[in-house]
């Protein structure tokens, strides 16, 4: 018999944000290695572990009733590792967590018969661990602390994060990185720890998502997670300000997702022309790529980068930023910029409203993507189960 112990508990919502991409990347896994296991009608036992106070979606309750899923509600990660000691280790134990970084905050010690896989997204607070425009995200009474952050704590911060890092590696027989600059990343930054750590490369699988009967060109720039310095909204927000004031993309508004602070929203030139919302559900947000004229993603950080392809399997042209992954995984599908430059934010704006990328270009780069993430979505189920 072979038991596979999955963390259900990081997929909860994280802070105010019902739905991430950490979690979403974690249900999709989970999802298909039920219908991995149901199809192939497998002698595996499935133990589940979740946060039963937080939002759970109601597909996964469901699947609680399969006969080989055993759930349990638990209180953290701690209360996972515990359990595994509980378990007969005379059967072939697999435990996997698709954000392994929870993993790191304490030293934590599995059992040794437990055979551990872990995902590592990339190693974003060591990349960029801070902007000097951080601060104008928060209230004012945060601004200081992120003044700190940004000058006289860089260092303390820089090692801080690298022994979490480094603990959370530790702790797993075969970390899974999601695209191979995060792979590189983390033999760069701890390449100590990543001569003894098996380290495989599969690519983020596509989120499971609500179908979009009717979608179209409804001549609106589309923005996401607008609060979170390390998007980069305030420069993105500001070079279509911009734009605006010089006379251009009079046809085309703005619809910016992700609660963009009032703050920076009353220093605008053209508020009329942008329209702003918070976290929305997913099938709102999957209507807004299905009909968005541009996609605009001028992230400071991504250790794979998802959001472009929700947009570009509606065959829609999006400008991203030219760093870490992304255009390992976009290569010419896409216009890139330089997210610290707002002038060259707005030469890419202007270039995207005037001239469409190809069609066959878009499509031919995400059948690409597309396949071989079904691939390593496949190869990270059998991964698990010890095919």
């Amino acid at each position: 018999m072979k038991i596979i112990v999955f963390d259900l508990f990081s997929a909860s919502p994280c802070k105010d944000i019902k739905f991430h991409g950490g979690g979403e990347y974690i249900k999709t896994i989970y999802y298909e290695l039920i219908k991995k296991i149901i199809c192939e009608k497998l002698n595996v036992e499935v133990h589940v572990y979740y946060n039963a106070d937080e939002y759970i979606d109601d597909w996964i309750i469901e699947s609680y009733e399969q006969n080989f899923i055993r759930a349990y509600a638990v209180k953290d990660e701690s209360s996972i590792v515990n359990e595994l000691f509980k378990l007969d280790t005379n059967d072939q134990v697999t435990f996997f967590s698709g954000m392994i970084y929870l993993y790191g905050k304490d030293k934590v010690t599995f059992p040794d018969k437990v055979r551990t896989i872990g995902t590592c997204h990339g190693l974003r607070t060591l990349e960029k661990p801070y902007d000097k425009y951080s601060y104008k995200y928060v209230s004012v009474a945060k601004s200081m602390k992120e003044f700190l952050r940004a000058t006289f704590f860089r260092g303390y911060l820089f090692r801080k994060y690298l022994d979490k890092y480094r603990n959370a590696l530790q702790n797993f027989d075969v970390i899974i990185t999601v695209s191979n600059h995060s792979a590189t990343a983390v033999r760069t930054f701890l390449p100590e720890v990543a001569k003894d750590i098996d380290i495989r490369v599969f690519y983020t699988p596509m989120k499971i998502s609500s179908n979009i009967t009717q979608f179209g060109d409804q001549n609106y720039i589309m923005m996401i997670s607008a609060d979170r310095w390390l998007k980069n909204a305030f420069r993105g927000v500001s070079a279509i300000d911009s734009l605006y004031s010089k006379g251009y993309l009079k046809d085309i508004n703005t619809k910016v997702y992700g609660n963009y602070p009032e703050k920076l929203r009353s220093k605008l030139r053209n508020i009329d022309k942008f329209d702003f919302y918070g976290y929305v559900e997913a099938d709102i947000l999957e209507d807004a790529y299905a009909n968005c004229s541009i996609f605009f993603y001028p992230t400071l950080n991504e250790g794979f980068g998802l959001p472009p392809l929700e947009a570009m399997k509606y065959g829609k042209t999006c400008i991203v930023s030219g760093i870490c992954s992304l255009p390992e995984v976009y290569a010419d599908s896409v216009y890139y910029c330089n997210p610290y430059d707002i002038m060259e934010m707005e030469n890419r704006l202007l270039r995207a409203s005037e001239q469409r990328i190809d069609l066959d270009v878009i499509k031919r780069q995400i059948n690409d993507i597309n396949n071989k993430q079904m691939d390593d979505l496949r190869g990270v189920c059998s991964l698990i189960i010890g095919e």
